[in-house]
């Protein structure tokens, strides 16, 4: 595979290549959260406060994201929730269940559709859409945070998330105060500008990354429940981006899975082996792993109510599947990097992994001949 590394330390080439400003909207991140702190009045938040929800419904028309897997990761301790994929809501879905809505384009009719049918049911909902799209006018009788009117969609993720916290927090399905917030945008921040363009590629880690990815097999596992969800939100970013087969894993439950692609395929066929493949005897690629650290603060009630034991529980067992991971990758001779970001709330710390996540998959992307600011046909339309 053909890797342009001059490109990565050529900042004026790299904007030259950017023609859609997706590294430029990254680094806005920090923006969007500060914005949608700023402006939490206008989302009339207090529409949504009272009785805790039975249940929490999350709906999405944007790329694979963290969006939905975050929100129900946060409330799931306090009440069910699961991300609907449906063109109708659930049967049993009523005035004790909660609706959030995440519409990064905003012109699906599947998503007004679940928002009309939420409000007539009497349902708490909630929607995050620019301002003139179906999803919006459908969503007139609730709380709407409107978007900017022109987004990078790959690069909107805490614009939509942020509001969709301070609903959660609304709820009482998790907690999400400005302080916390502010939090996550210093630590977006301070990843922009550790992945700056303008770094040179050995001081700035996501380059450095995304010429090994480029070169193997990404693996990329998390240890820890946010950590997890960073791991496939990192994933998902390499394969929108670049198209590269990333794989991610979850531990402590995932070890033996993250240790299986560690693995890889089945060793070459013996040297007299009559019917293999002559004409390519490379060999699959060997894999690349990165390790995003566990979310470990058991007093930080980002995560919930769980008792400080169970988290306590949950981070030794990550903990230890991630130092056994490491072993075995030791062991195959596979090139391991981590990415345990210290300090700060668990929320900020997952903020960071993604976004360190999001600059790597750019750069991958550049590095490789494309385009991954573009938005691919039909990407949206579903």
């Amino acid at each position: 595979m053909l890797v342009d590394e001059a490109l990565l330390d050529d900042p004026d080439a790299l904007q030259r290549r950017d023609e859609h400003r997706l590294l430029w909207a990254l680094a806005t991140a920090g923006a969007q959260v500060r914005r949608a702190v700023e402006t939490s009045a206008e989302f009339d938040l207090a529409r949504l406060r009272g009785e805790t929800p039975r249940s929490l419904l999350v709906a999405s028309d944007g790329p694979p994201s963290a969006i939905a897997r975050l929100l129900t990761r946060l409330s799931s301790d306090r009440a069910p929730a699961l991300t609907w994929h449906g063109v109708e809501l659930p049967r049993w879905a009523g005035p004790s269940d909660a609706l959030l809505v995440g519409a990064v384009d905003g012109r699906h009719p599947r998503l007004a559709a679940l928002v009309d049918e939420a409000a007539r049911r009497g349902m708490s909902v909630a929607v995050v859409a620019p301002g003139d799209s179906p999803v919006a006018s459908a969503a007139a009788r609730v709380p709407v945070h409107e978007l900017p009117a022109v987004m990078n969609p790959r690069a909107a993720r805490w614009a939509v998330l942020t509001p969709l916290l301070q609903a959660l927090d609304a709820l009482g399905l998790t907690e999400a105060p400005a302080s916390l917030l502010t939090q996550v945008a210093d630590a977006l921040d301070e990843t922009a500008e550790q992945c700056r363009p303008s770094g040179e590629r050995f001081t700035n880690p996501a380059k450095s990354l995304a010429v090994d990815f480029a070169e193997t097999r990404p693996v990329i596992v998390g240890a820890g429940p946010l950590a997890s969800v960073a791991a496939r939100s990192a994933a998902d970013a390499v394969q929108l981006a670049a198209g590269l087969a990333a794989a991610s894993a979850s531990l402590p439950d995932g070890i033996a899975r993250a240790g299986a692609l560690l693995r890889g395929p089945a060793a070459d066929p013996a040297p007299d082996d009559l019917f293999r493949d002559r004409l390519d005897d490379s060999g699959p690629a060997r894999a690349r792993l990165l390790l995003i650290g566990d979310d470990g603060d058991p007093a930080d009630p980002a995560l919930g109510q769980r008792s400080d034991a169970k988290l306590q529980l949950d981070e030794v067992a990550a903990r230890r599947a991630a130092s056994a991971l490491r072993r075995l990758a030791e062991h195959l001779g596979v090139r391991t990097s981590g990415l345990d970001i210290t300090g700060g709330p668990p929320l900020a710390r997952f903020a960071a992994a993604c976004a360190f996540g999001d600059f790597t998959a750019a750069y991958l992307g550049f590095a490789l001949g494309l385009d991954p600011g573009a938005t691919r046909p039909a990407e949206l339309d579903h």
